[in-house]
């Protein structure tokens, strides 16, 4: 028989620095929501800017689309610019791709990612906002922001081709961006045609051609 002053170990999940499974459970049940609710989010706002675009998005409206309370929006972005900010990033990721180990076979994979994000039903909301809204002052930063963001990323693409030694050094990797990148804006924003791979390649080669034989050399 147990000696009467004799008393029962405290249970694991009580004694100081125990760990309790069921606690650390439920923060990643937590965590993997609170990412579902900040993507629910998001893809209502890039979807309500191609429906009525910047000045007249309500956060109502994106509450009501993504199924969130408007105070958790409000509480996580107190401003609207901020809002939408944090949408076209999301909707505008750069597409600077792992290196595929030449130039050539960068550049397309790149040109393939931005002509599948503009041809989709919510980039080709994103583009008719730009094109009509552009002039709003809280537009136009958001999106002078976002150039200069891809544009280093594009600029990459051509300095680890130097590095490569497949052009050569002090080639004008702004120039050689813009380059590779407004053809194709201008074929599916401006002129609404298709961008199929034949263009792609063309477009490709001749970029390629050019950076090779020192034309970009500043």
């Amino acid at each position: 028989m147990a000696s009467p002053s004799a008393r029962p170990a405290p249970a694991a999940a009580s004694r100081p620095g125990s760990i309790r499974p069921s606690r650390r459970t439920e923060n990643v049940r937590v965590q993997g929501r609170s990412a579902r609710v900040v993507d629910a989010i998001l893809q209502a706002v890039a979807e309500e800017l191609g429906r009525v675009g910047y000045a007249d998005l309500r956060i109502e409206d994106v509450a009501t689309r993504s199924g969130v309370n408007k105070t958790t929006i409000y509480r996580r972005w107190p401003q609207k610019s901020e809002l939408v900010i944090a949408a076209l990033e999301r909707l505008n990721p750069d597409t600077v791709t792992e290196d595929t180990g030449a130039l050539r076979s960068d550049l397309l994979a790149f040109l393939g990612a931005v002509r599948a994000r503009i041809e989709n039903p919510v980039g080709r909301g994103f583009v008719r906002m730009v094109q009509a809204e552009r002039a709003h002052p809280e537009v136009s930063g958001m999106l002078r922001r976002l150039r200069l963001r891809h544009t280093e990323a594009r600029r990459v693409l051509f300095e680890r081709a130097i590095q490569r030694g497949e052009i050569p050094p002090g080639s004008d990797t702004l120039l050689l961006s813009e380059l590779l990148m407004s053809p194709l804006i201008t074929r599916l924003v401006h002129f609404g045609l298709e961008a199929d791979d034949h263009f792609l390649r063309v477009l490709t080669d001749m970029v390629v051609a050019g950076a090779s034989s020192g034309a970009a050399l500043r």
